[in-house]
């Protein structure tokens, strides 16, 4: 999927942030499961949702001046630590985890915890943007296409340092574009393209942003 020269090796503390927060995804869900099958304090799914969830009418209030309650501010990054059931967070961590590791290998620690934060923020304003929906929208996967992102535009600073061609990229991404599509049809009620489409801009943006061109 990806053309890039032999990377430097994967670090002890790349695992160790990566794993950190993979953690705290599966310890937030894992204790929300036990509350929904009341073997702990009941409602806290609720509550979570209710505090760190992104909810696209509070967006909308928001851009439109209208009051809104605190947690409308944070919760354009906390969204991404909820999900909504255990094969939701099994598949997000999977892809965060392998994708993660790729980014802290030619990036480092530091901007790897940036791109994570502007993308999360990325994907949340592309969906309170574009969706109409009443529902909480949560999951790390806005994070995850925004290091797609993030690793397609070194992919491409790096052929084009190169003076390569462009056409196995462009296909990748034709690829990338046409499965997405085809599962946003498919679960159309359970996938929030609009947050997908966002992350991958914002990392697209980011990296763009850091990745060094040559001077003209």
């Amino acid at each position: 999927m990806f053309q890039f020269p032999p990377l430097p090796p994967v670090r002890p503390h790349h695992r160790l942030i990566v794993f950190a927060l993979v953690a705290i995804f599966a310890a937030v869900e894992i204790a929300l499961q036990l509350s929904d099958s009341q073997v702990i304090a009941p409602g806290l799914r609720y509550a979570a949702y209710q505090e760190f969830s992104f909810y696209d009418p509070w967006f909308d209030d928001l851009i439109a001046g209208r009051r809104t309650p605190p947690q409308a501010s944070w919760n354009l990054l906390t969204y991404a630590f909820l999900h909504g059931s255990l094969e939701h967070l099994l598949m997000n961590c999977a892809a965060f985890a392998a994708l993660g590791l790729v980014v802290m290998r030619i990036f480092g620690a530091p901007l790897f915890l940036l791109f994570f934060a502007t993308t999360a923020v990325g994907g949340a304003l592309a969906f309170g943007l574009i969706a109409t929906s009443d529902l909480p929208m949560v999951g790390v996967s806005g994070v995850v296409f925004g290091l797609i992102g993030v690793l397609k535009y070194a992919e491409l600073a790096f052929i084009r340092h190169q003076g390569g061609s462009t056409s196995r990229f462009a296909a990748s991404m034709a690829a990338l574009v046409g499965v997405n599509v085809a599962i946003s049809v498919l679960l159309a009620d359970f996938m929030a393209w609009e947050t997908h489409l966002g992350g991958f801009l914002a990392g697209w943006a980011a990296a763009w942003w850091v990745v060094p061109r040559p001077a003209r």
